[in-house]
């Protein structure tokens, strides 16, 4: 999982060159600017969590904290032109500075984070989603790490499964790519699972 979550941060950064940053992203309302500086954000806020570790019991799960992302919305849009507006979009920078502390972090670790008390492995889990999900909003889209993807699709089916758990064969029988889109509304769906989705947005 840790190393999924930087090799899935890495092909992102390897990737900033050739986007066109002013080009319209698969996110309403963002150019690849902004999602190139919300995820530039990432590294160091994960930093920031892990010197937070403590003994507390975690307070919520991966598909708990995704699903809790809707409350964010604006705080999360305000961040991401704010970071736009000072050309935060070299990945690879925070990348570099987190990556150590990333790859040697217990997962069994209960850190504090904006949803709460959470555990390392289920908080790298939710960085996993929204890496692969935001390297997809990009124009052109960046291929996402194997691992990485999966690790997403299986986070998202278990968010179904509280949601909607009747709904989880139909779910599966998706391609994971287009799982991927229809949990998180980049593509809209018809019959059951239009009701359900998206999961999160």
């Amino acid at each position: 999982m840790r190393t999924a979550l930087i090799r899935q941060w890495d092909l992102i950064a390897e990737a900033v060159p050739r986007i066109d940053l002013a080009v319209a992203s698969r996110v309403s309302g963002w150019r690849n600017r902004e999602v190139l500086a919300h995820l530039y954000a990432q590294p160091s806020l994960l930093l920031r969590f892990l010197e937070s570790e403590s003994d507390a019991r975690p307070a919520v799960r991966a598909a708990e904290n995704l699903a809790g992302t809707r409350a964010f919305g604006e705080l999360i849009d305000d961040s991401a032109r704010e970071g736009a507006s000072r050309d935060k979009f070299e990945l690879r920078i925070p990348v570099e500075r987190a990556r150590t502390a990333v790859l040697t972090a217990h997962l069994g670790a209960v850190i504090e984070t904006l949803q709460g008390s959470i555990t390392v492995g289920d908080y790298l889990v939710t960085r996993c989603v929204e890496a692969v999900v935001h390297g997809g909003d990009l124009v052109e889209p960046v291929v996402p790490d194997p691992v990485a993807q999966a690790i997403a699709a299986g986070a998202l089916f278990e968010l179904l499964a509280v949601v909607a758990p009747d709904l989880a064969g139909e779910a599966r029988a998706l391609p994971v790519a287009a799982w991927i889109d229809v949990a998180t509304g980049r593509t809209p769906v018809s019959g059951p699972l239009a009701a359900a989705t998206p999961l999160m947005t």
